[in-house]
């Protein structure tokens, strides 16, 4: 899966593949590292293949278009935004449109585990609409907006990868 990940003024084209092992081979330009991880809540420890151990929390922020993160470290906090291909290449072409703001997309592979609104339901911004199981750990996919549930892509059970769409607000 092909990520664009910015932290301030830097950007980076990002792909992460997961590996049969639970493992994530992680390419950075030109640089690949093989990656492990272990959760516990918003806690990640993250086994780099060169030997590296690192933990760190990661929350996410309410934005719009795309997922924001605040990430906790021993090197400090710094905010940052994942999006994936399409969603960069429509911010780039109209900044000021709200990119993402009617189509919500899975940033990563995961199984969908709950569906909690139905087509035609009322929602509100930061309202779960789905529930996607990624890595182990349950994350609840918010509306970007207030409108109405047009449409669900997806159904419990079933596999997504990252930037498979997963509903539509109106």
């Amino acid at each position: 899966m092909e990520l664009i990940v910015r932290r301030g003024e830097r950007q980076e084209e990002i792909e992460l593949d997961r590996k049969d092992d639970g493992s994530y081979r992680v390419t950075v330009g030109e640089r690949s590292f093989e990656i492990d991880v272990a959760s516990a809540g918003d806690i990640l420890s993250l086994g780099v293949s060169d030997g590296r151990q690192f933990e760190v929390a990661v929350r996410r922020l309410k934005s719009r278009g795309h997922s924001t993160y605040q990430v906790s470290s021993n090197r400090g906090v710094d905010t940052v935004e994942v999006m994936d291909p399409l969603t960069y290449m429509l911010e780039q072409a109209h900044p000021d449109s709200g990119a993402g703001g009617r189509r919500v997309s899975a940033l990563m592979p995961g199984r969908v585990v709950e569906i909690l609104l139905e087509e035609g339901s009322a929602v509100e911004k930061g309202q779960g609409v789905v529930v996607v199981e990624a890595m182990k750990m349950k994350n609840e996919i918010h509306a970007e907006m207030d409108g109405t549930v047009a449409k669900l892509y997806v159904e419990e059970g079933q596999n997504v990868e990252g930037g498979d769409p997963l509903f539509e607000i109106e």
